[in-house]
């Protein structure tokens, strides 16, 4: 992290906070709060991080959370990261792009049956949040 995680740790926990509310207002007023820290990265990273936790201890506000990405943008693009972790772990496994799977620009995928078993594998419940909120795998 770009930030020691004693320094963190409260701003995730804030951060898991506001999420669990639900209310857009309250997470636009967390994100103009945390403009105050080093680096736009170190807000993606804690952002990010609390969508983790977040996903482990309330997944029906994550899953709202989800449903509506915007609200985390341009801090942090869910599509835009959902894309890259199922590209990273397709391709490590041997699938092509255009071949075995594709991205619409919503970022829903399009992949074969095998590809989505294997990216259905190992995954942390925010993970499989993500890919079944975000890219629509299994729906």
């Amino acid at each position: 992290m770009c930030i020691s995680n004693s320094t963190c740790k409260p701003h995730v926990e804030l951060a898991v906070d506001v999420f669990k509310t639900q209310t857009p207002t309250l997470i636009s007023s967390l994100k103009d709060f945390f403009t105050a820290l080093p680096s736009p990265k170190c807000v993606e990273e804690i952002l990010a991080t609390a969508l983790y936790q977040l996903a482990d201890t309330d997944p029906d506000a994550c899953r709202w959370l989800l449903r509506h990405p915007q609200y985390l943008e341009p801090e942090l693009d869910l599509v835009e990261w959902a894309t890259q972790f199922a590209l990273k772990k397709l391709q490590a496994q041997g699938f092509v792009r255009e071949q075995d799977f594709q991205f619409e620009p919503n970022g829903k995928l399009h992949a074969c049956d095998r590809a989505k078993v294997k990216l259905s594998v190992g995954n942390s419940t925010a993970e499989k949040l993500i890919l079944e909120e975000i890219l629509q795998v299994g729906n």
